[in-house]
């Protein structure tokens, strides 16, 4: 009877100039690319945080160290990269995160 709201049709909440939204692999929660930190494979096939999102290939998101841990629980990582990922380092990947908060 009454008109359906197209609220998911339009853009996101924000302004366009936000740039591309994607999800974070973590907590699934919807952001401006900018907002969050790429990982990739580097050559070898290893997970990395890919901080100047270079590296070829898939790339998958984060918000922060805490989806970082969800994500690795929930086993995101091999989805993500669509069974192509090898051994994820969490600890490698916690410290390349710490490395990047620092004054």
């Amino acid at each position: 009877m009454g008109t359906r709201s197209k609220s998911h049709s339009g853009p996101p909440q924000g302004s366009l100039s936000e740039g591309p939204i994607r999800s974070c692999i973590g907590c699934g929660s919807r952001k401006a690319q900018v907002e969050l930190t790429r990982v990739a494979l580097d050559p070898a096939g290893e997970v990395v945080v890919d901080r100047e999102r270079r590296l070829p290939g898939r790339g998958s998101y984060l918000c922060g160290a805490g989806c970082l841990t969800a994500a690795l629980k929930r086993k995101a990582f091999g989805r993500a990269f669509r069974g192509k990922a090898g051994k994820v380092d969490p600890s490698k990947l916690g410290q390349a995160w710490e490395s990047d908060s620092g004054p």
